[in-house]
C-alpha cells in the first residue's frame, strides 16, 4: 500500500507488533499530510529501531538490531528458497522427538545437585542449544519480513546473544521468562 502511495515506508511509524506498519499506521500518515508522531508515541519505549543502510539506497528500518548483529542481504538461490519458505507458513507444522541416552547427564546432575540442591536438568538442554547456535549461527536468525517486489525476502539478521524463553507452568500459570545472553553464562 506505501509502494503505490509512493510513501516511503521508513518514515511512517509503525505501531504493529515489534514495530511493524500496519495499514492503519499508512492510512493515518496519509490523513495527516505526511506528518508523524515523535518515536515515544508511536511505539513501545522497548522497541530498539536501526536503519540498516546495506551498500546502495536505504532500505526498510528493521527493528532490535544492535551493533554486535549481522545484518545480511539475501540473494540468489537462498532469496529463491525464502520465497517457498515463506509460503510454506500456511502449512501446519509438525514435532518431532527422539529418545537419547542421558545416563552420563543424569549422573552428571546428580553429582551437581550435592552442592547446588535446586539443579533441574532443563539448564544442561538450554547450554547445549547455545552450544549449538556458535556452531550453527544460522540458526538464531531473525528474517525480515519486508519483501521485495517479486515477493522474496530480502535479508535477515544472525543475532549475537542467544536468549530464550522457556514455557514454564507456574502456581500463577502459564509463565515465559527470557534468559539473555545464554552464550555468555553457566549452566549454574
Amino acid at each position: 500500500m506505501a509502494k503505490k502511495e509512493g510513501i516511503d515506508i521508513s518514515l511512517v511509524p509503525g505501531t504493529g507488533r515489534g514495530g511493524r506498519v500496519t495499514k492503519t499506521d499508512i492510512i493515518n500518515y496519509m490523513k495527516s499530510g505526511g506528518q508523524t508522531q515523535t518515536q515515544s508515541q508511536s511505539a513501545p519505549a522497548e522497541t530498539v529501531t536501526q536503519t540498516v543502510v546495506l551498500r546502495g539506497p536505504k532500505i526498510h528500518a528493521l527493528t532490535g538490531v544492535t551493533e554486535q548483529d549481522s545484518v545480511k542481504r539475501i540473494t540468489g538461490m537462498k532469496k529463491a528458497m525464502t520465497k517457498t519458505m515463506t509460503e510454506s507458513l500456511s502449512i501446519p507444522s509438525f514435532t518431532f522427538s527422539d529418545e537419547i541416552n542421558a545416563t552420563h547427564l543424569i549422573a552428571l546432575r546428580k553429582e551437581m545437585k550435592k552442592v547446588h540442591p535446586t539443579l533441574s536438568i532443563l539448564p544442561f538442554f538450554i547450554k547445549a542449544c547455545s552450544i549449538a547456535m556458535l556452531e550453527y549461527p544460522v540458526m538464531n536468525t531473525h528474517v525480515d519480513n519486508d519483501l521485495d517486489d517479486e515477493g522474496y525476502i530480502q535479508r535477515y539478521v544472525i543475532k549475537k546473544d542467544h536468549n530464550f524463553s522457556i514455557a514454564i507452568d507456574s502456581k500463577d500459570g502459564l509463565t515465559v521468562p527470557n534468559i539473555k545472553q545464554i552464550q555468555d553464562k553457566s549452566i549454574l
